[in-house]
């Protein structure tokens, strides 16, 4: 007769009290009735309505903020090249090391912008250009070349950069001011005083003088105004004075007239 080594474990029996622990925890979870199921759903579409329209909000206004910015950008660097460029109307190589006086060779860059308007090498006359001349780098060589006579003005909504200009009608213009993102709408440029205010006449003011000598300093206030293209209602203003560092020496007159 064969002995077991070890002795068989039966499974427990589980008690019928606990089977019946169990129906009754089930039958007393229901669930969530239809009514809770419509009132939870009408409250998440609200909720996602007002997360939709806030997004939406938010997107329209950084685009409105980048395009603001785009064009203050585009006005900026318009506004910069401008008052670098006319800072150095008057620059002449040749002029380096001459005396101030009434026998040194008159510098043909502070003569006339303009043939016979005798503007000192920068002209006004006309609205929304201004008209000059320096001796560029690529010369340098103290005459004054066609290529030499520069402007800026204000044509089919862009500002624009000449060369070549002996009028503000006539040279090689190309546009400064991205067209298809801004429309500039006003360009003005006008002389101030000694005091910062606006000279009247509209000329140079006298630095200094003496009988039959006048030294006239140009301080020219630029205003540029700008909109977008894209949104009118977008629109950006930018002021700014230049001080033109070379003066217009006179020797025939006391004035800057």
């Amino acid at each position: 007769m064969l002995k077991r080594k070890h002795p068989v474990k039966w499974p427990k029996v589980f008690p019928v009290a606990a089977f019946t622990g169990a129906r009754r925890t089930l039958r007393s979870q229901h669930g969530v009735g239809l009514v809770e199921l419509l009132i939870a759903s009408a409250i998440g579409l609200f909720l996602l309505a007002g997360l939709t329209d806030f997004l939406g909000r938010s997107l329209t206004s950084s685009g409105r903020n980048f395009q603001d910015a785009r064009l203050t950008q585009d006005l900026t660097v318009a506004m910069e090249l401008m008052t670098r460029d006319l800072r150095r109307a008057g620059y002449s190589s040749a002029a380096q090391g001459n005396p101030v006086a009434a026998s040194a060779p008159a510098n043909p860059f502070t003569q006339e912008a303009v043939a016979g308007a005798g503007d000192g090498g920068i002209n006004l006359a006309t609205a929304g250009c201004v008209l000059y001349a320096y001796d560029a780098p690529a010369t340098e060589n103290g005459n004054l070349d066609v290529a030499e006579r520069l402007g800026f003005r204000l044509q089919a909504g862009a500002v624009q950069a000449g060369t070549s200009a002996t009028t503000c009608a006539a040279g090689a213009w190309q546009a400064v001011t991205d067209p298809g993102l801004s429309e500039i709408t006003a360009l003005s440029f006008q002389y101030l005083d000694g005091t910062g205010g606006a000279a009247a006449p509209p000329q140079p003011f006298v630095a200094a003088s003496g009988v039959t000598w006048a030294v006239c300093t140009r301080l020219i206030q630029i205003s540029l105004t700008g909109r977008l293209r894209s949104d009118t209602n977008v629109t950006r203003t930018l002021t700014q004075s230049v001080r033109v560092r070379n003066d217009w020496y006179r020797n025939a007159t006391a004035t800057c007239a």
